[in-house]
């Protein structure tokens, strides 16, 4: 996998995602001395941060709409016993975010993470970019340029919209709607690498459907797409369970020297003014994002410099590139490790002598195998013109997790679990 093709899609999708970031992945605001200045959000560490308790914490990268592989990392951890209990309590579990999109059961991700979160007290599911892209979908028009679930690529599978709508919804012509989308998806767009010109939208001059010639066909496949989108939009809203748990997420999790998110710290953010210049004002940050996150409030927040800031913590790269930048963050904040999703590989990658760990190793079997791309998996499919082709998704759960265990002389060993 050319993991370096997929990382610049996904800074072209930052750049459309609210336009908060400057092209060099930094926040677009100029550096500016610190100040003594009192900043307007203010926070208390989190209760763990002084909780000596905790032995071992184990962490989970981005799961990516694949149910099954996340099932199966959280059995290879062993918190959780035959009888449902939680086997160590001196244990955690930390899931850095991404667990919607790129792969065919999104909602069955989210809902299991959702349930491990809610029933056991050493469980942390924090905010991925792609849970952020969910909520501000819900956004009416005038104020979303693109819709994210509408992209051809690194978004939602067209089969992933199946396991929102009512079973009474879906017939025969919703399937054959799905085989249209995917077919059209490798001839059209990636066959043809018009992945800017074409959206999985029902209507509009850029839609999808307008490729399909026969009249009666064409309004039955936007029907289908219609009825499907407003399901799954429908199922994160600020009045569904399901939504108000994903709004509360929380951006950053701290633990004694630890923190963990899911893009990166941008060494801006500390001082810029009005910025988030300690521990607390960063921490600070989960509860005033969660106060806003409601769909009447989202838009408001995100355009302020918080909310920039918030956009910048879930979709932050530049500390992969830059040790020296990573021991600036670890100094500011006072911390051992920083721990990252977001930016994918085949493996962990443990760096800058085990102070920065990305843990992004493509957990889900159809980003591993195909990437961006909507295939469906089941078959190995060539476009008509042979120039993409559509990997098998085998059954074997790839990549890695993160277990980390306290030692007498108060460090954390990492330790990378594999298969």
């Amino acid at each position: 996998m050319i993991w370096s093709v997929i990382i610049a899609v996904a800074v072209a999708l930052v750049g459309f995602g609210g336009g908060l970031l400057h092209k060099s992945g930094r926040l677009d605001i100029p550096w500016v001395r610190r100040t003594t200045k009192t900043n307007s959000i203010t926070g208390t560490k989190p209760k763990e941060m002084s909780d000596l308790t905790i032995k071992t914490i184990w962490a989970i990268g981005d799961l990516h709409g694949d149910a099954m592989c996340a099932k199966h990392w959280l059995n290879v951890t062993g918190l959780i016993g035959a009888d449902g209990g939680w086997t160590d309590p001196r244990s955690k579990l930390v899931f850095v975010g991404d667990y919607v999109d790129k792969g065919p059961t999104s909602l069955e991700t989210v809902q299991l993470v959702k349930s491990i979160e809610e029933k056991y007290d050493n469980v942390v599911a924090l905010m991925g970019n792609h849970e952020l892209e969910v909520l501000n979908d819900r956004l009416p028009p005038e104020q979303r340029k693109r819709y994210w679930y509408q992209l051809p690529y690194s978004t939602v599978h067209p089969d992933d919209m199946l396991s929102y709508a009512p079973e009474s919804e879906i017939t025969e012509d919703t399937h054959r709607a799905l085989d249209i989308l995917y077919d059209l998806a490798l001839n059209e767009v990636y066959g043809k690498n018009k992945f800017r010109s074409i959206d999985f939208s029902p209507y509009g001059e850029n839609s999808i459907c307008n490729l399909i010639k026969e009249e009666g066909e064409r309004k039955m496949v936007r029907e289908e797409l219609d009825k499907l989108q407003g399901y799954y939009i429908q199922a994160y809203s600020s009045e569904t369970d399901l939504g108000k748990w994903v709004e509360k997420r929380p951006i950053t999790h701290f633990h004694e020297d630890l923190v963990f998110l899911h893009g990166g710290i941008n060494p801006q953010i500390f001082d810029i003014d009005g910025g988030v210049p300690s521990v607390e004002d960063l921490s600070g940050l989960n509860s005033a994002f969660a106060s806003s996150s409601s769909t009447s409030l989202l838009s408001p927040f995100m355009k302020s410099l918080h909310g920039q800031i918030v956009y910048d913590l879930v979709t932050y790269r530049g500390n992969h590139k830059s040790c020296e930048e990573v021991g600036y963050v670890a100094d500011r904040l006072d911390v051992s490790k920083v721990i990252v999703g977001h930016t994918p590989d085949d493996d962990v990658r443990v760096m800058c002598n085990d102070s920065f760990l990305a843990i992004d190793s493509a957990l889900g079997r159809w980003i591993r195998v195909n990437g961006n791309q909507y295939c469906r998996g089941d078959e190995t499919k060539n476009s008509l013109n042979g120039r993409y082709t559509c990997d098998k998704v085998n059954d074997m759960c790839e990549g890695g997790i993160v277990k980390l265990e306290k030692r007498v002389d108060g460090g954390w060993t990492t330790s990378v679990i594999t298969s």
